[in-house]
């Protein structure tokens, strides 16, 4: 297990971080301390949790944000910028996704909605900030996103899963902004856009950490690991594809149809089947000899 998590460490480079990067994981680690303090608060203080005025804005926008930070912050290490082009890149990002959070925060603890809160004129100037800044992080994330489709400093496979989470990430953003131009959550009827916005910003997580699993196992060609992060991408699309189609027809998301669960079962059957030789390779690591020439495994250029 300690081998295991020493590789998993060094394939992740989660050691010899930059300046910058210290920085930003600092910042996300604070933000992501801010969702879990409001969910103490939440347990003692109670309330709703939907609705314009809950604690949930607080949590989820403080756990959120400071996962992609994290996230954002770790993929810097991939792209290897300039130190100053990485402290402007992390810098903004961090800022704005501190004051993001810190504003949504505030405006809860002052018993008032953070979104769409324009009763007082200092409401709505937090509320004008509060677009400022997101449209700040949208920003950096495409200039991420188009950085990395150049020079990428890792296996064809952690490449391919960074880039096509960036993608997603930006797929939703652009949900968020139409939250915006819808005045709320809701599309039609009752289709929750907050539910294909959260799924589909993570996939910069989980396929990044399937590709990580996959380099820890030495005896998988590296070709065999682009196809297996492959499938799990088309999967993460279907399921993305599932809560669109949910959203958009204005159903709730209790209220599934036949498309949407079909979606859902292929897309969650291909992340299974994924994850299922990710975790089986870490597993049986060790068992079988590895080919010290291969290239892709860990350690071998």
């Amino acid at each position: 297990m300690h081998a295991l998590i020493a590789d998993l460490v060094r394939i992740g480079r989660f050691r010899h971080v930059a300046s910058y990067q210290r920085f930003g994981y600092l910042c996300g680690a604070l933000l992501v301390v801010s969702g879990l303090v409001h969910v103490g608060v939440y347990l003692v203080d109670g309330g709703a949790w939907q609705g314009a005025l809950s604690w949930r804005k607080p949590i989820v926008f403080g756990l959120s944000f400071g996962i992609t930070l994290a996230t954002v912050t770790w993929v810097m290490g991939f792209i290897k910028p300039r130190r100053i082009l990485g402290w402007l890149v992390v810098g903004v990002f961090a800022v704005a996704s501190l004051g993001e959070v810190f504003l949504i925060s505030m405006q809860t603890w002052r018993g008032v909605a953070s979104h769409f809160n324009e009763t007082t004129t200092f409401d709505g100037m937090v509320f004008s900030l509060m677009g400022l800044l997101v449209s700040l992080v949208a920003l950096v994330s495409v200039a991420v996103t188009l950085w990395a489709f150049g020079r990428l400093d890792a296996p064809p496979s952690l490449a391919l899963a960074i880039r096509l989470g960036l993608v997603l990430m930006l797929v939703s953003q652009a949900v968020g902004v139409q939250m915006i131009v819808e005045g709320g959550n809701t599309f039609g009827a009752a289709g929750a856009l907050k539910v294909p916005h959260a799924v589909t910003l993570h996939a910069v997580q989980v396929l990044p950490a399937l590709a990580i699993l996959l380099l820890a196992t030495p005896d998988l060609l590296e070709r065999r690991r682009v196809s297996i992060v492959s499938v799990a991408a088309v999967g993460y699309a279907a399921l993305i594809a599932s809560t669109m189609a949910q959203t958009y027809s204005g159903r709730s998301p209790f209220d599934v149809g036949l498309l949407s669960s079909a979606l859902a079962l292929l897309g969650l059957g291909l992340l299974a089947v994924s994850g299922g030789f990710a975790l089986r390779g870490v597993a049986t690591r060790g068992r079988v000899p590895a080919d010290p020439g291969q290239p892709g495994m860990p350690g071998v250029p």
